[in-house]
């Protein structure tokens, strides 16, 4: 159950006109009738347009409420930032009793300024902030930013005044942040809606064309400030807190209207809202624009620390994985990693991104390329040999002893002998050149006064080349990376986090060029109340089968016995050899129980098994319905094939190896169901077991396991409870097709 409310206020189309009010209000601050429209405000330019959100992301004026010259007042310290970088519209300050902050004027409520402004900071107590919301409102101010603490992520008191806030923004056209956040930064217009101390240590910020949106404010702080140091600078910073009005999708929304905001960067735990999220994240993918996203809460410990930290749960980490990969977004699992993505896709330009997963490795010592490959197969990159016609043109303007094998060990003399210095840009453009790899790390070290000269070799290939090219630099020069970050370019001091960025590039490229699959149908009709009875929560094998074989999918002949008779009766109806497995409500792991006998080629062995179990389920005080007897199918790779509901994204479907390397290798991927033959064959692909050893698995049984996956998709996708789970494991992919073997259904 969710900590927070997840109701939203609905979004109003279009911003009503102030409404007057007859009553003083309620806050400190106050509030005036105003009928003033936002076209005779008179306000500076910005620069930007974030849709319904551009009030709150690039405002023309600024009121912060609350501020004072007392030290430690944060709007007081907001007005002071505001002046610092460079904000260029009106800031205001509204507080009783306060003539100045700031050496500029203080107003003593709304009612007073003299225009109405775009965003107001509510730089209050949590105690206020709903009467401060409710002024705002009256004012028609389209947006606001609420910092204080003490909502949905403390306690349940917390969360009542989280769900008054609420209620107070429902049906109302504001567009407000947090509360419980840091605030918005947006650095092409030196807005500083934020109390971070980020802006008391720095004098200037860097542009750039990454922005973020996080629910940890401390978390989105880190990575600008990381940024900075690198040389290199974000756009916008975002901390959307307990999204009680505005979620984490309304930004990522935002961000995509947004021409100068080329990656976006996002920081979430949970998610308030989350049709809309993978809403969002689709339409980023349908404009090309990159979402890059670091998750939290993907364990239990961190779940538990996520519901204290923003109040909101954490969904199961896996049903993130298959939404990310759908939606083509690129999953990090550090700041570190979030920065070195989302900084070198900032860098390439659309027509730059690979269209595989070869890549080439140019170093200057063999080494590197050996340690390089191991990585590049890591990533799921390969490193495949060049065009004989490449290394014919490469070997007379290359050092005698550099190989012109992938990896390329150009060796140390390219540089240091000035002969070969001269030649090697051709020797990299030709290499570049190559039509059989998709990218291009190149791994240096050290070379001192000779750096400035590689750069500008590495700065010249770039802006020719359509391949992305990733550097990586060992003990760089003192400087040198600064100075290839005033290019704007991404470099690395070590090999594995170039390699890494590439294979996550390769991994997005990748999703974009899979289409978004459509949904198929049940091709036969089919009624779970057949089958299901209400109340049951565990479905026993023999129906789970009759539901598969109803829905036109293959399964194994089996009868259900009650007796010893009814058992050899049964074994000589589907045919020997067979497996008996016994029916009991009690148990689900009826293997481990001595439940479950394999490959019986006789009626004597089928009775004495039958007896036996019964004496085993006295043994254990366990009920038995009976035992499932099923004809045993020989050979055959086995996979796993699952569906559950997910309380945030709903009907899930996953595939994996199946059998008994289920319970050894933690190896499952998952989508949202159904999915078509084609996303079937892809979701198989992501194993990774299959990718490290193909063999497994032919061409033609990916192609049965495929479509018996899409067919239980389009089934469990119909399922009606709220929670289920549906496991059939495993299915047999052999010469004669797939059949499934055993089935486990429980309906919560």
């Amino acid at each position: 159950m969710r900590a927070t409310s997840t109701r939203k206020p609905p979004r109003a189309k279009t911003a009503p006109r102030a409404r007057a009010r007859s009553r003083r209000s309620a806050s400190p601050f106050g509030s005036r009738a105003s009928t003033e429209t936002r076209a005779s405000r008179g306000q500076s330019g910005v620069n930007g347009s974030f849709g319904d959100l551009t009030p709150l992301l690039a405002p023309r004026s600024v009121a912060v409420i609350g501020a004072s010259d007392r030290e430690g007042n944060l709007g007081g310290l907001a007005v002071r930032f505001l002046a610092k970088f460079g904000y260029a519209g009106p800031v205001w300050s509204v507080n009783t009793g306060r003539a100045t902050v700031a050496g500029r004027p203080c107003f003593a409520s709304l009612n007073d300024l003299p225009t109405i402004p775009d965003l107001a900071i509510a730089a209050t107590p949590a105690e206020s902030v709903i009467a401060v919301v409710r002024d705002c409102i009256a004012a028609g101010i389209p947006a606001a930013i609420v910092w204080a603490g003490g909502f949905a992520e403390v306690d349940n008191a917390g969360r009542a005044r989280q769900r008054e806030l609420e209620e107070a923004c429902r049906g109302t056209a504001l567009k407000l942040c947090g509360p419980n956040c840091i605030g918005v930064i947006n650095t092409s217009i030196g807005l500083t809606a934020s109390f971070s101390s980020l802006m008391t240590e720095l004098d200037s910020f860097r542009p750039g064309s990454v922005s973020m949106v996080s629910q940890s404010g401390g978390t989105a702080i880190t990575a600008h400030a990381r940024a900075q140091e690198l040389g290199l600078g974000f756009r916008l910073t975002i901390s959307a807190g307990n999204e009680a009005v505005l979620g984490i999708a309304d930004y990522i929304r935002a961000l995509i209207e947004d021409d100068g905001t080329r990656v976006i960067a996002v920081y979430t735990e949970g998610l308030s809202d989350p049709p809309a999220f993978a809403a969002a994240l689709t339409a980023a993918r349908q404009r090309g624009k990159p979402v890059v996203i670091l998750k939290g809460g993907a364990t239990e410990v961190s779940g538990r620390a996520a519901l204290a930290h923003t109040g909101r749960l954490a969904g199961l980490d896996r049903t993130y994985e298959a939404i990310f990969r759908e939606c083509a977004a690129i999953r990090v699992h550090s700041t570190e990693e979030l920065l070195d993505v989302c900084l070198h896709l900032a860098a390439l330009k659309p027509e730059q991104l690979p269209a595989g997963n070869r890549v080439l490795l140019s170093t200057f010592g063999g080494g590197s390329g050996v340690i390089g490959t191991d990585q590049c197969a890591r990533e799921g990159l390969t490193v495949p040999p060049l065009d004989d016609d490449i290394r014919r043109r490469v070997q007379p303007i290359a050092s005698p002893l550099a190989s012109t094998m992938n990896p390329i060990d150009l060796t140390p003399g390219s540089m240091t002998n000035p002969k070969h210095r001269a030649n090697l840009p051709e020797v990299l453009r030709t290499l570049a050149e190559t039509s059989n790899v998709d990218s291009i790390v190149f791994m240096s070290a050290g070379f001192g006064a000779l750096a400035p000269e590689l750069v500008d070799m590495f700065e010249d290939l770039r802006q020719r080349l359509d391949k992305p090219i990733c550097l990586s630099w060992l003990s760089p020069p003192a400087g040198i990376l600064k100075r290839l970050a005033a290019r704007g370019i991404r470099a690395f001091d070590e090999h594995a986090r170039a390699i890494r960025v590439t294979g996550h590039v390769a991994r997005y490229a990748r999703d974009l060029r899979h289409r978004i699959r459509h949904r198929p149908e049940l091709t036969r009709q089919f009624s779970w109340g057949d089958f299901v009875k209400s109340g049951d929560v565990v479905v026993s094998e023999n129906i789970a089968a009759q539901i598969l074989e109803a829905a036109g999918l293959p399964v194994a002949k089996g009868r259900l016995a009650t007796s010893t008779e009814a058992a050899i009766r049964a074994a000589d109806e589907v045919g020997f050899p067979v497996v008996l497995k016994a029916i009991s409500p009690d148990i689900t792991h009826r293997a481990a129980a001595g439940l479950v006998a394999l490959n019986l080629e006789t009626a004597d062995a089928v009775a004495r098994m039958e007896q036996r179990f019964r004496a085993r389920a006295v043994e254990l005080g366990v009920g038995l319905d009976g035992v499932w007897v099923q004809h045993m199918v020989a050979g055959g790779t086995e996979l796993l094939v699952t569906a559950f509901r997910d309380r945030e994204f709903g009907v899930m479907v996953g595939c994996g190896m199946g059998g008994g390397m289920t319970e050894i290798i933690d190896d499952v991927v998952f989508a949202r169901a159904p999915i078509d033959a084609d996303g079937a064959v892809d979701l198989i692909g992501q194993l990774r077991t299959l990718n490290r050893l193909p063999h497994l698995l032919s061409d033609v049984q990916r192609a049965q396991g495929a479509d018996f996956l899409a067919r239980f998709s389009a089934l469990v996708a119909s399922v009606p409870w709220p929670s289920f789970t549906f496991e059939v494991n495993p299915i047999k992919l052999s010469a004669t097709g797939p059949i499934a073997v055993d089935g486990l259904l429980l309906t919560e």
